[in-house]
């Protein structure tokens, strides 16, 4: 543990912990406007729906999330060591490569789930589904951040 730099992952953790307040507030101003969407629709109990089916999403997901981030952190710890050689930055650049793919993907499908949920207006469920989907995709995000975290807090107390 003596001779890690470990100044890029203590600020990556401050970056996390901005984003991830950024990410807290984004879900209160959404989940204000869905609320008001689905009581003017009335449907109120459908805003209570899509809540209850994001945190069923979050709980089918934490340990996957969990466990990049604990393996993104193993990379980064790994990646602070001084004098690595050519094979081993190699080998931890295919590691974060594998890791930022992983995480494109998760993105990538969101994105791709909730352009293609069909307009309120032709699907009566349609509302409902985007915003599960929204909330899932915005509690995914802070829950990968949160892991990060900790792993890392957990990783360098481990390493002392």
């Amino acid at each position: 543990m003596p001779g890690l730099n470990l100044k890029k992952l203590n600020r990556q953790m401050m970056i996390y912990r901005i984003v991830q307040t950024i990410l807290t507030g984004l879900l209160v101003v959404l989940a204000i406007a869905f609320q008001g969407h689905f009581t003017a629709l009335q449907k109120p109990g459908q805003f209570i729906t899509s809540i209850v089916a994001a945190i069923i999403v979050q709980l089918l997901l934490i340990y996957p999330v969990y466990r990049l981030a604990w393996r993104d952190v193993g990379v980064e710890i790994d990646g602070s060591a001084p004098d690595l050689s050519a094979n081993q930055l190699a080998a931890l650049r295919k590691k974060r490569l594998i890791g930022d793919l992983w995480k494109f993907c998760g993105v990538a499908f969101f994105v791709v789930f909730v352009a293609l949920v069909p307009d309120a207006k032709k699907a009566a469920g349609a509302s409902l589904v985007l915003t599960t989907t929204i909330f899932s995709f915005l509690l995914t995000c802070l829950m990968y951040f949160q892991c990060f975290n900790f792993s890392a807090k957990k990783r360098l107390k481990q390493n002392l």
